[in-house]
């Protein structure tokens, strides 16, 4: 790979992905992983013919470890709906109040999915299912399940924060995504997110308890609300024990 000029060869790209993605880092996808390197590369191009050195090398992996640290919460977790935080506090009756509003789906599209696909059993319906999701694990996981029960499904590796296209679908499930994304960039990208995706129908939750299942003392998102109106995008809140739902229609 050539960066300004200079190259930096595979190996010592791949030995750079392996070694930030060790312990806990793990769970992190590659593709996300390699993002960063090469962006730190970009950033400091002198490095470039330093890497393979120890001296360099370690430095440069705890620095990308540094900044992949706060993603650790979110993908480190469960690979059942009852392990995974978004989803074992979950109500599932909520989908019928959802598909009562977006009527029954023959599509669905679901981004940061965790291990939620799972619960393709709850839904009422069977859509055609297709996830994307950054954690190597949880994806085989959920594309074993879908296998055995020969559901027509499947949830692609992938960062949504890499995903220049959508496919079209029916309703598009970004459940607890936001907050997750908004710890890494700020309003403007979930703002750009809702006007690209290729739906009528875009479900969004926030959870409404903490890691250890209390109440959140302000469960509402103000800024999401701001940003609904400045959209002038009509929804409807569906309120649960444990998330705060909005079905929102927006047109394809």
């Amino acid at each position: 790979m050539k960066i300004y000029r200079k190259e930096i060869s595979e190996s010592v790209l791949t030995s750079l992905i392996t070694a930030v993605r060790s312990g806990k880092y793990a769970v992190i996808g590659e593709e996300k992983v390699k993002k960063e390197v090469v962006k730190e590369v970009r950033n400091n191009p002198s490095l470039i013919d330093k890497l393979d050195k120890k001296k360099y090398r370690e430095p440069f992996v705890k620095k990308i470890k540094r900044t992949l640290h706060p993603s650790i919460g979110v993908f480190a977790q469960g690979n059942t709906l009852q392990d995974h935080f978004s989803t074992k506090h979950r109500d599932f009756s909520v989908y019928k109040k959802i598909f009562a509003i977006t009527g029954k789906p023959k599509t669905v599209v679901d981004l940061g999915a965790g291990v939620n696909p799972l619960s393709y059993g709850k839904l009422g319906c069977t859509p055609k299912y297709t996830a994307y999701e950054i954690n190597e694990e949880q994806v085989k996981v959920v594309n074993d399940f879908f296998k055995a029960k020969k559901i027509n499904g499947k949830v692609i590796v992938k960062d949504v924060l890499q995903m220049k296209t959508f496919p079209q679908a029916d309703v598009y499930f970004l459940f607890q995504l936001l907050d997750s994304l908004e710890q890494v960039k700020n309003h403007k990208l979930s703002e750009a997110l809702l006007k690209k995706l290729p739906t009528k129908w875009i479900v969004v939750s926030f959870s409404t308890v903490t890691l250890s299942g209390k109440p959140m003392n302000v469960p509402h998102r103000r800024w999401f609300h701001l940003l609904l109106k400045r959209l002038q995008l009509n929804y409807v809140e569906i309120p649960t024990d444990t998330e705060l739902v909005y079905v929102i229609e927006r047109g394809n």
